[in-house]
């Protein structure tokens, strides 16, 4: 199908000279991709068949002229990812065109501000939920001997303070800010504290040996800061719409550029977090990071770390099956950012990420959550609460309202604004040419003047109870709609409509909207730059992060590439304790006491900087350090009279064979109590 685009783009207006290199290259591209599958189905028997046993065994007999077989493979797969790429580079120059056209239809799409709604309301609900202001506390009373800084960052803790006072303040206020944000008052005041504090309260736990990758959530925030989020579906759209209405507009804002673009922004900066681990495995290891064993050890190793965990399907037992999944883990990493540029290859993207983290988590205890629910960015939410809407209500609703009515016109335009379904039809009832083409003709004109009417078919409702029905079609009013059904209730509403309906006054609307259209437009084109602006810095930052394998800085880094081929003779370093009594008797305690304080992974990180270090007294210092934080969190260490630290070697094996762990032990250091 693209080749076929391809060439109907180059009939009509390529030369041709640019036809003959078109075929050339997709001839080219053709034959080193079969040759690419050809490689993954038959590649590492063939190389180490004729590399073993064939014409190379003369050239290699000297020892100096030795080279290794796991290097030619390396070798091959980088020469075949070059070809890939080169061919990619003259097909996509030769349809220059064409990817000018996909590239501009990309960044001036416009969208319903819904979409930027509804990814503004799942980001400051991940992060009102992910954010324990205990556990941030805790994490800022670490000792300063256990703080190791994120690349770049070394000079910070110097004059940023990390302290109780300051950790609980922030992530408090972090949390109240994330909640005003989530409900959109006074939203870009709120996007703003938000990513202050977030910078610090999400910063703290970086300080202490693991880097965790949800950065993600610092980038989207900056993009929201400079957006218009809050447009529908908030607070601040409420009083929006109460100035709209004044100027006679009670429609909500619809599809615009501005609403998008962020949208464009995010989706790259998704990309750019999984096509960089995706290249990492290909230039570091090539093919061989999906075609050998490198899952599998993958896999007991992480077992390792959680504590000797296995899933409750033991995919190590089918090597076809990890293969494919590894290979399938590096063609999803390379193509998403190539995907989203095109629609209907969109929801791959969004499928194949979904499907990749939640084996990872059903596999290896890794969900990464926090990028997860940031896929709400990816789907079009306003066609799919249309569709839903059509399915729920297969008849429109017509509500009839006083246009000459100030208090009408703001309930009208406030209601629409949270109107998701788009199966309601608002009448002015002044406009007597939209009650004949609505065919609205057959209600009493004084009627409708009167009182709001909401209509369906040729069943009507007036007053309190048209208000009733419409509840019925709008999702941010079903919490109370039982409540309405209610006699007291009723009986109420219908009071004080009648009151309210019948002590009106006519209340004309402001001149013209123009003026408010071009404010509007005025605000819109200062944040389409502002967007274009954030947009492209967070995208340079990480472009360059990732082609630098910068992995554990903050805010900006390259996402965990686990690059590196492990096999079974790969050693994993750990950390040992064993505590003595004050009469040399051995204390049976729960090594996974602290290690539940923390995530896994986090734990792991700490404990792999602590053993790193290379200054023997630093590791001495570190470890004391060490055991005044377990001392603190399990008391029945109190009656310890000596800590032995040992570091020990383990290796990637099957849970049936941990016995064999570990492999080699070291005593590091003897802390006397």
């Amino acid at each position: 199908m693209v080749v076929g685009r391809a060439m109907r783009t180059l009939t009509k207006n390529g030369s041709k000279e640019d036809k003959v290199m078109l075929i050339a290259s997709l001839v080219i591209l053709s034959c080193v991709v079969l040759g690419s599958l050809f490689y993954v189905l038959f590649g590492n028997q063939l190389i180490e068949s004729v590399y073993r046993g064939g014409f190379l065994d003369k050239p290699i007999e000297s020892k100096e002229n030795h080279v290794p077989l796991e290097q030619v493979r390396v070798a091959f797969s980088r020469i075949v990812l070059i070809c890939i790429t080169i061919q990619l580079i003259v097909v996509v120059s030769l349809l220059h065109r064409r990817t000018r056209g996909i590239i501009k239809r990309f960044f001036t799409a416009t969208t319903h501000p819904i979409n930027l709604a509804v990814f503004r309301i799942v980001l400051f609900f991940t992060l009102f939920n992910s954010v324990d202001v205990s556990e941030v506390v805790w994490f800022s009373q670490f000792p300063v001997e256990l703080r190791f800084a994120p690349t770049g960052l070394e000079w910070l803790p110097d004059y940023l303070p990390i302290n109780e006072t300051w950790a609980t303040a922030s992530s408090t206020l972090f949390r109240v800010f994330c909640f005003t944000g989530m409900i959109g008052l006074f939203t870009r005041t709120s996007v703003l504290l938000t990513l202050m504090f977030g910078f610090y309260v999400l910063g703290i736990p970086q300080f202490f040996g693991k880097i965790s990758h949800y950065h993600h959530l610092i980038w989207f925030l900056a993009i929201l800061a400079v957006s218009r989020c809050g447009d529908v579906f908030s607070c601040d759209a409420i009083w929006a719409a109460w100035k709209r209405a004044d100027h006679d507009v009670t429609d909500p804002p619809g599809p615009s550029r501005i609403y998008a673009l962020p949208l464009r922004f995010v989706w790259l900066l998704i990309g750019v977090i999984y096509f960089f681990p995706g290249f990492w495995k290909l230039g570091w290891a090539g093919f061989d990071w999906a075609l050998s064993d490198n899952l599998k050890f993958r896999l007991y190793k992480t077992w390792l770390e959680v504590g000797n965990w296995t899933p409750f399907f033991r995919m190590d037992h089918y090597p076809l099956l990890y293969k494919m999944a590894a290979i399938g883990t590096i063609i999803f990493e390379i193509s998403f950012i190539f995907l989203i540029f095109f629609p209907r290859l969109r929801i791959l993207a969004a499928l194949g990420g979904l499907a990749l983290h939640n084996m990872t988590n059903i596999f290896m205890r890794i969900p990464f959550w926090w990028l997860q629910a940031c896929y709400v960015v990816l789907f079009d939410w306003n066609a799919i609460f249309h569709r839903i809407g059509r399915w729920f209500y297969g008849e429109e609703m017509y509500v009839v309202y006083d246009g000459n009515c100030k208090i009408c016109r703001r309930t009208i335009a406030s209601l629409r604004v949270f109107d998701i379904f788009g199966r309601v039809n608002y009448v002015n009832a002044l406009n007597k040419e939209a009650i004949k083409n609505h065919g609205l003709h057959w209600l009493d004109s004084t009627d409708i003047i009167t009182d709001m009417y909401a209509i369906v078919g040729r069943k009507s409702w007036d007053g309190f109870s048209a208000y009733r029905a419409l509840a019925t079609r709008i999702p941010i009013l079903w919490p109370v709609l039982p409540f309405l059904f209610l006699w007291l209730i009723s009986k109420i509403g219908n009071h004080t409509y009648r009151r309210v309906g019948d002590s009106r006054t006519c209340s004309i609307a402001d001149a013209s909207s123009l003026e408010i259209e071009r404010k509007y437009t005025l605000s819109s084109q200062l944040r389409v730059r502002a967007v274009v602006a954030i947009g492209v810095f967070l995208l340079f930052a990480n472009v360059l992060c990732g082609v630098g394998h910068v992995v554990s800085s903050w805010p900006f880094a390259c996402y965990p590439t686990f690059e590196r081929i492990i096999g079974p003779e790969t050693e994993i370093a750990s950390l040992r304790i064993s505590v003595l009594s004050s009469t040399g008797e051995t204390l049976l305690f729960d090594e996974q006491t602290l290690s539940r304080k923390f995530y896994w992974t986090r734990w792991l990180g700490l404990i792999q900087h602590i053993l790193s270090t290379d200054d023997a007294e630093k590791v001495r210092v570190r470890l004391k350090a060490l055991w005044r934080l377990w001392a603190q969190n399990d008391s029945s260490l109190q009656g310890a009279g000596s800590v032995q630290f040992y570091k020990v070697i383990l290796l990637p094996i099957p849970p049936e064979q941990q016995r064999a762990n570990p492999v080699r032990r070291e005593l590091l250091f003897e802390l006397k109590l």
